[in-house]
C-alpha cells in the first residue's frame, strides 16, 4: 500500500519536478560554457593582476610620486639655473637643449601629471583602468552567478549520470531504430505480433500509435483485427478481436543493467490496462515502473525461477488520468526504488535483477474489462534512461 502522502496527493507537481531539473540541467550548461569562456579568463587574469604585491608597488607609488623628485623638475631647474647665468645672446648647447626639452608636449604632461593630487593623478593611469574594470566585473551579475554557483555546486549528482538512452518523440512518426512495436519473443521466434490469452485487444504493428505535439500516444479503440494468441494449452492460435492496441518496446535496440529509468506519461481513464514496464530475456524479471488500471496506479515486481515472487504497491487517484506525471524507476545492485515526480512510492531490497532488461510501453483490454471510454491513449511525452559514470 502506498504511504499517506500519496493516498492525499501529497506529491510535487510535475510542472514544479521538470521545470527545476530543465533549471539544474540548463544552469549546468550555462556553467560550463562561462568557465571556459574568453570573459571569465579574462577577469581571473584581471584578479591575478590587480591583487598582486606587485599590482599594490605600482599603485603605492603614483600615489607618492612628486613632481619635485623627478627628472623633469631636475631638468627645469637647471634650464632655469643656465638661464639666468646666461651673458648676452649666447646660448650654450646644454641650454638650447633643455629649452626644447621644456617647450615640449613630453614635459608638459609629465609636469601636468605629476602636479596632479594623488588620486586625480592615479585616475590617469592603466592601473586605474584595470582596477575599475575588475571591480565593476566582480559585481557583474553574471560573475557573481557564477562564483556563488561554484561555492554551492549543485551539480555533483546531476555530474555522476550519464544519458543512455532517450526519446522525446518530436516529429509525427516512430523511431524504428530505437523503437519495435511487438513483444520481443513474439519477434525473435515467429517474426509476428501476438498476446496473450487475457487480452481482448490485438496489439498492432504500430497502427495505433499516433503523434501529436511532441508527444506519443498508444491508442486502444474498438475494431476487429485477427491475430495470434498464446493459449496455455495450445500454444499459438489465431483468433478474431474486437478491440486494438499498442506497444512500444526497445528490446532490439537497448538493454541496461543497473541506472534510473524515467518517464513522462499521462495515463488513460477507463478500463485498459496501461504500463510503463521493463523485462529482461525471459518472462521473468518483471517489473512495472507504473501500471494503471480501473483507476488505480501500481508499481509491481515479479521474480523467481520456479516459485514466483510477487511485490505489488498500488494507490488510488483519478490523478494519474488528468495529468502527466514523472515515474522513474532507481536501479542499483541491491536496491530497487520507485518514485513518481521525484517522490519515493515504493522499495524493494531482495531479488533485485542482475541482469539487462529493456523498456517497454503498453496498453491491453483485458478479458474482464469493459469498454467503456473507449477510443482511450495513454500519452508518452518523454523517456530518459542514465548511468552511473565510471
Amino acid at each position: 500500500m502506498a504511504s499517506l502522502s500519496f493516498l492525499l496527493g501529497m506529491i510535487p507537481s510535475t510542472e514544479k519536478v521538470e521545470s527545476a531539473d530543465d533549471q539544474l540541467r540548463a544552469d549546468y550548461r550555462a556553467f560550463k560554457e562561462f568557465e571556459q569562456s574568453d570573459e571569465l579568463k579574462h577577469y581571473l587574469d584581471l584578479e591575478k593582476e590587480v591583487t598582486s604585491s606587485n599590482f599594490a608597488l605600482r599603485k603605492k607609488r603614483i600615489f607618492k610620486e612628486k613632481y619635485k623628485y623627478s627628472d623633469a623638475y631636475r631638468k627645469e631647474e637647471r634650464y632655469n639655473r643656465l638661464l639666468k647665468k646666461q651673458k648676452g645672446d649666447e646660448r650654450s648647447k646644454e641650454l638650447e637643449e633643455l629649452e626644447d626639452y621644456i617647450n615640449s608636449e613630453e614635459f608638459l604632461r609629465q609636469k601636468q601629471y605629476l602636479t596632479m593630487r594623488p588620486a586625480e593623478r592615479y585616475e590617469t593611469t592603466e592601473e586605474y583602468q584595470k582596477e575599475t574594470e575588475y571591480q565593476e566585473l566582480k559585481k557583474s551579475e553574471k560573475i557573481r552567478w557564477f562564483f556563488n554557483t561554484k561555492k554551492k555546486y549543485p551539480f555533483k549528482e546531476l555530474e555522476k549520470w550519464e544519458l543512455t538512452f532517450e526519446d522525446s518523440f518530436i516529429g509525427n512518426k516512430l523511431d524504428r531504430s530505437k523503437w519495435m512495436t511487438r513483444y520481443y519473443w513474439g519477434d525473435k521466434t515467429m517474426n509476428s505480433s501476438y498476446v496473450l490469452q487475457d487480452d481482448k485487444s490485438f496489439i498492432t504493428e504500430g497502427d495505433n500509435l499516433e503523434f501529436y505535439d511532441n508527444k506519443l500516444r498508444i491508442v486502444t479503440r474498438a475494431e476487429k483485427a485477427e491475430g495470434l494468441m498464446w493459449r496455455a494449452e495450445q500454444g499459438f492460435v489465431m483468433e478474431e478481436f474486437d478491440y486494438t492496441s499498442g506497444l512500444v518496446s526497445t528490446a532490439a535496440s537497448f538493454r541496461q543493467k543497473y541506472g534510473i529509468f524515467k518517464a513522462k506519461v499521462r495515463m488513460a481513464e477507463g478500463s485498459v490496462s496501461q504500463a510503463f514496464w521493463m523485462v529482461s530475456e525471459t518472462m521473468l524479471p518483471h517489473i512495472d515502473v507504473a501500471r494503471y488500471e480501473k483507476g488505480r496506479l501500481y508499481s509491481n515486481f515479479f521474480w523467481g525461477k520456479g516459485n514466483v515472487h510477487k511485490s505489488i504497491s498500488k494507490t488510488a487517484g483519478k490523478r494519474y488520468s488528468d495529468d502527466y506525471f514523472i515515474y522513474s524507476l532507481e536501479w542499483s545492485p541491491g536496491k530497487l526504488v520507485w518514485k513518481i515526480n521525484e517522490r519515493v512510492f515504493k522499495t524493494q531490497t531482495s531479488g533485485v535483477p542482475q541482469e539487462e532488461m529493456y523498456i517497454n510501453f503498453s496498453c491491453n483490454l483485458k478479458k474482464d474489462a469493459s469498454d467503456h471510454n473507449l477510443p482511450s491513449a495513454m500519452e508518452v511525452d518523454w523517456v530518459r534512461v542514465f548511468k552511473l559514470k565510471g
